[in-house]
């Protein structure tokens, strides 16, 4: 009878001391949206480079823009991406849009229309249009470069035409946002207003610009 109830207390000892083992949880991996920019191109006959990560260049959605207007009126959103760097003034910006929605049913275009627009935009001819005219039914992109001097040079339609071709290649989401990813291609003329020598222009050639828009 002793021999039993000093089995039983080893065994409820022993019971308890697995009982108090505290298992580790292994959280579910997180989706991360894998983010890749650069740019290629020849400006004004010189060959340009930025790749992200690289003299501190990355790409950046900070200043999307939105008009929003009382429904039953469309609003209209112009997503930005630009390749640019805190430690080099060089940068390029590109404005493409506009993706119209009732701004009165939501504040802003759901997932689907952001998805929607960018997919029935890819592998397709993109007229240049200056931001200001960007209200329209079609479709259309601004490109801005910034030189070593800070200055801005900017696509105009008023003095040449030209084409830009998006190429879609994913779109995905995490918990930081919603992201189209794009590559597209053009050959165009950037265009600044100089206080002393009028209108002066630049040709950026054979650009290659990779990177996405945020919703």
């Amino acid at each position: 009878m002793q021999k039993r109830t000093v089995g039983f207390m080893l065994f409820s000892i022993l019971l308890s001391l697995v009982s108090c083992i505290k298992h580790e949880v292994i959280p579910p991996p997180i989706n991360t949206v894998d983010l890749d920019c650069n740019f290629l191109g020849t400006i004004n006959g010189t060959n340009t480079e930025y790749t992200q990560n690289v003299q501190g260049y990355n790409c950046y959605n900070d200043d999307n823009l939105y008009y929003t207007n009382p429904s039953p009126n469309l609003s209209n959103c112009l997503y930005t991406a630009e390749i640019r760097s805190f430690q080099q003034n060089q940068k390029v910006k590109i404005i493409f849009g506009p993706l119209k929605w009732d701004g009165g049913v939501s504040s802003y275009p759901t997932l689907n229309m952001f998805n929607d627009f960018h997919s029935s935009n890819s592998d397709q001819q993109i007229p240049l249009m200056n931001v200001e005219d960007m209200t329209g039914t079609n479709a259309g992109v601004q490109i801005e470069y910034t030189d070593s001097n800070g200055d801005k040079w900017e696509t105009s339609t008023d003095d040449q035409p030209g084409v830009v071709i998006f190429t879609l290649l994913n779109q995905d989401s995490d918990n930081t946002g919603d992201y189209s990813l794009f590559e597209c291609s053009f050959s165009i003329k950037v265009f600044r207003e100089d206080p002393n020598q009028g209108l002066l222009s630049l040709n950026l050639n054979n650009c290659k610009f990779r990177g996405w828009f945020k919703r």
